[in-house]
């Protein structure tokens, strides 16, 4: 499946949506959505990763780079995140600084 994604603002919280694999090609896309959210001064920072089936390793050090730039204090939520999405994040670390709300 295709790699979709699309971010929007509501008040102090940035909301990321990923659908799709994202593959290593499609970093760049992700990299640009997440440098206009770091950019806002946002408190939560949520990526609705529900319909996204598989992170490719470059794609979480990407969110590992987001995390760093957000303004200290700033939560970052995985939601919806199934199997795979959180076996990749756990690999990373990344599960134990956010916060992962798996889909079941």
């Amino acid at each position: 499946m295709a790699f979709e994604a699309y971010l929007g603002f509501s008040g102090t919280t940035a909301a990321l949506h990923l659908a799709g694999d994202l593959e290593e090609r499609d970093v760049a896309r992700l990299r640009s959505l997440v440098d206009q959210a770091v950019q806002r001064p946002v408190r939560r920072f949520v990526l609705h990763a529900g319909e996204l089936t598989s992170l490719a390793a470059a794609g979480v050090r990407c969110l590992a780079l987001a995390q760093q730039q957000l303004r200290p204090g700033t939560e970052v939520i995985i939601d919806g995140a199934g199997e795979q999405v959180r076996h990749a994040l756990r690999l990373s670390g990344l599960d134990r600084s956010m916060t992962v709300v798996s889909s079941r």
